[in-house]
């Protein structure tokens, strides 16, 4: 698969840049004091696929798309 190449601003790459710098000096903090990876992560967000759920509880065959 071919990647993406995504068309940025030249005044964007230098924000990116200070955000990052921030986002960096917040998880060195973070750790710091104390905190684990655990925490630092956010919880995972699992999206259902409904129909196929319903199929399982009704105890049918795989479907189809």
């Amino acid at each position: 698969m071919a990647k993406i190449k995504r068309h940025r601003n030249k005044g964007c790459e230098s924000q990116l840049a200070h955000t990052r710098a921030i986002a960096g000096l917040e998880r060195e903090r973070f750790f710091a004091q104390g905190g684990d990876l655990k925490q630092w992560r956010p919880p995972r967000k699992v999206n259902v696929d409904r129909k196929k759920q319903e199929n399982k509880k009704r105890g049918r065959k795989k479907i189809s798309y």
